[in-house]
């Protein structure tokens, strides 16, 4: 899979799909290795019965989580180029450009899911809620660490 590393290593990728592109979604993905985004393309084909598929365009991967500790700005860089691959993918194929996080978060919602997600009620980042009895539903991962982090200063002192 391509490191996707600009716009035109993007648009390079794209082009070998052969069909116009439609939706352009970067959704995190993580691993051993640390997090990355994916770029995925979603087109349409068919004049009657359309059809829609999902490509796999690349990653975008720019270090690993070793810079978290680094006080790195911005932390996530990944999020930065995504949405000026998105702003230039606007641009150039007119299509709808989809990120519902600019943090690392794999409870986001895929572009079709899209409709299955809620907003976090304190972030507002759309999320699919969680389906663990331990973790509140109404938030994301992240919003629930930072509430359990301030529910034990306050209890603490």
């Amino acid at each position: 899979m391509p490191n996707i590393t600009s716009f035109e290593i993007f648009d390079e990728e794209v082009i070998k799909i052969r069909l116009k592109p439609h939706v352009l979604e970067a959704l995190w993905c993580g691993d051993t290795s640390g997090w990355f985004l994916l770029l995925y393309v979603t087109t349409q084909s068919g004049w009657l019965f359309k059809t829609k598929k999902r490509h796999i365009i690349g990653e975008i991967t720019l270090g690993n989580d070793i810079r978290l500790f680094s006080n790195e700005v911005p932390p996530w860089p990944e999020a930065v180029l995504a949405k000026d691959i998105g702003a230039k993918a606007v641009a150039k194929y007119r299509l709808e450009f989809y990120m519902p996080s600019e943090e690392p978060d794999e409870d986001c919602p895929s572009w079709a899911d899209r409709h299955k997600g809620i907003n976090c009620a304190d972030c507002g980042k759309l999320i699919i809620p969680t389906t663990s009895p331990y973790l509140p539903k109404d938030i994301c991962y992240s919003c629930s660490l930072k509430r359990e982090f301030s529910e034990t200063l306050n209890n603490s002192g």
